[in-house]
């Protein structure tokens, strides 16, 4: 078992790597090219887009990992939560579009920006097609880096051949996300050729069922937009496209600072739920370590990101995005705090249960961070969401420590009495 892990955490490593490195070779082209005014608008799009993104992934990554990962050797459970799980994603995926529609036609910032928002569409198919929640829940990582690089790797030299000027912003929009609907379409000749499913057709019943194991979780992730796709909303609003491009092009340089939380947390979730199943005391020994490795790599990461801002900023972005030192270092320990509430919520909470919890700590944070954006962002600019965006993870972290505490779960102590889940 632990060497299924290793080989899956090595697997979704390299694929972390590619996903920080090949960013880094079309970032600052982009950055440069269409200027923060014109990437502001690109980030808007992405972030507008994100809300059907999240509406048709409807927490399944999460909790179909988790039901999968406990029927793994069944391969008749496995076909079935498959075919209910992509149903319901194809069901709220179509309503997504219709949202689109509508919104280009009645919302004047949307219809400004409607060929770039069309051009982003496409990462809502990609996210109905790739089933990273049946790689992740069988254990098969190595599928989805795979699916993903055969892809990813087609957008650098594209971006560079068709991207030239400002105008072209639908088309850099366009070229990133017809590469998940590409990844989509690999990921689904995989399960084929490894004959990981079978045909099935889901019943009404059964696409609701999927529906309900993810309602939770589907919560958890929508209050999580509320702190994060949310901020780039709003401030594309309130502040205008230049002021959203300073912060957008921050946050891209945060995320890729933080984008090694992904293999180890992927790799994690559907082992700790199998433990759990199996030696409880195994689990929260796995959950500690993780806990301990997290935090320490994150602190280095988010140490260097704060000290190294300004030349980040000068040599990935330009003379054009000055302003954007002081946004990078408010969210500099956010990759810190990040990888704290991920072991703490998803691979401690979850898998005990505490569902309800999870999502009340993140709806109510989401509520939170509103609060808090719209003056600062008003006031502050870029800094204020930058601000907001750290004292709002500060108070995740913060609350999900505390309950876990009061509960006597032991994922901080080695002894401690039995979890009151």
């Amino acid at each position: 078992m632990a060497h299924r892990m290793l080989r899956n955490m090595v697997a979704l490593s390299v694929l972390q790597a590619a996903n920080m490195a090949l960013p880094l070779a079309t970032l600052p082209y982009l950055f440069r090219v269409l200027g923060p005014s014109h990437f502001g608008a690109y980030v808007f799009a992405q972030a507008v887009i994100a809300y059907l993104v999240l509406l048709a992934d409807y927490g399944f990554n999460w909790s179909a990992t988790g039901e999968i990962a406990k029927v793994q050797s069944d391969h008749g459970a496995v076909t079935r939560i498959f075919w209910r799980t992509q149903a319901a994603k194809a069901l709220v995926a179509c309503a997504g579009l219709v949202l689109l529609v509508v919104g280009v036609l009645m919302v004047p910032k949307l219809i400004e920006l409607r060929a770039i928002m069309f051009a982003t569409f496409p990462f809502v198919i990609g996210t109905v097609l790739f089933p990273q929640w049946l790689f992740q829940g069988l254990e098969r990582m190595f599928f989805i880096t795979v699916s993903t690089l055969s892809a990813r790797v087609l957008v650098i030299p594209l971006t560079y051949l068709l991207v030239h000027s400002p105008g072209d912003t639908w088309l850099a929009a366009l070229i990133n996300s017809m590469s998940t609907v590409v990844a989509g379409i690999v990921a689904h000749t995989l399960i084929v050729r490894a004959r990981m499913i079978s045909l099935w057709t889901p019943s009404a019943n059964d696409v609701m069922e999927a529906f309900r194991e993810g309602w939770h979780v589907f919560i958890s992730t929508a209050a999580v937009s509320l702190y994060t796709t949310t901020n780039s909303v709003l401030l594309g609003f309130l502040a205008g496209n230049v002021t959203l491009g300073y912060f957008g092009a921050a946050d891209k340089i945060r995320n890729a600072a933080q984008a090694l939380i992904g293999p180890l947390s992927n790799a994690l979730y559907p082992r700790v739920n199998a433990l759990f199943a199996e030696d409880a005391a195994k689990a929260y020994a796995l959950v500690r370590k993780a806990l301990y490795a997290m935090s320490a790599i994150m602190l280095a990461i988010s140490a260097m990101l704060w000290a190294g801002a300004p030349w980040i900023v000068r040599i990935a972005m330009g003379p054009q995005y000055a302003p954007a030192v002081d946004v990078l270092r408010w969210m500099a320990f956010v990759p810190l705090l990040v990888s704290l509430n991920n072991v703490l919520g998803l691979q401690m909470m979850l898998p005990l249960g505490m569902k309800k919890k999870f999502s009340e700590i993140l709806l109510g944070s989401g509520v939170f961070n509103v609060a808090l954006l719209v003056p600062l962002a008003i006031r502050l600019g870029a800094q204020g969401a930058a601000m907001s965006v750290l004292a709002t993870e500060v108070l995740v972290t913060g609350c999900m420590a505390l309950y876990l505490i009061r509960k006597r779960v032991p994922v901080f102590l080695t002894r401690a009495s039995p979890p009151e889940c």
